[in-house]
């Protein structure tokens, strides 16, 4: 006869250390009877030193795939799961090496890079506005008269419609694409990499 905790199904949470809806997930998972390993958003060292029992670097998904593949043979998983979107793909990707149900990796990658999804979106037919990158060090006056208005500024990869800006004229262009720029070079993104332009 089996115990409890064998006949429940286990499932690997990926999320980052600071985030808000873990909670959420737990809770549900636990009225679910599902037993939970958090997979957290740390490079090994941390992890160990911290006792976290599935430290991954999102940063490195071949890595981390063979880590959680490594976890799953003495520990069998049912599932894995993206708490945010920063985890996607390697969600995805995971579960692919696992045998798991899964999204393709393709489509995690799209649903997290605004460029990608919306060339595929246009490739496939789907309605989608006019849409062209810039990198961030192309001067922003020449920029603003290369768009029509209004349009949207947005970054490719930032979630939760972190700086998205509306423009209605180059002035307001300008603003928004210096802000931008500002906010993505905070955030460990260099000059060479693009935003979006939706118009």
């Amino acid at each position: 006869m089996s115990s409890e905790n064998e006949d429940k199904k286990r499932i690997i949470l990926l999320m980052s250390p600071a985030s808000y809806r873990g909670g959420a997930f737990l809770s549900a998972a636990k009225r679910l009877h599902l037993e939970v390993v958090v997979g957290i958003d740390l490079p090994e060292t941390l992890a160990e030193y911290w006792h976290v029992p599935l430290g991954v670097d999102f940063a490195d998904p071949q890595a981390s795939v063979q880590t959680i593949v490594e976890y799953a043979k003495e520990h069998p998983i049912t599932a894995i799961l993206s708490v945010d979107d920063g985890a996607s793909e390697l969600a995805a990707l995971a579960s692919a090496a696992l045998g798991l149900a899964h999204n393709s990796p393709r489509a995690a990658e799209a649903a997290r890079d605004k460029l990608l999804m919306r060339t595929l979106m246009s490739k496939g037919g789907a309605p989608c506005p006019i849409f062209r990158p810039f990198p961030l060090g192309d001067d922003p006056a020449r920029v603003a008269e290369q768009v029509t208005y209004p349009c949207v500024v947005k970054p490719l990869r930032l979630s939760g419609s972190r700086g998205v800006i509306r423009a209605n004229d180059r002035m307001e262009f300008v603003t928004a694409f210096n802000r931008l720029k500002r906010l993505l070079l905070s955030e460990g993104y260099a000059e060479q990499d693009s935003i979006l332009v939706e118009d």
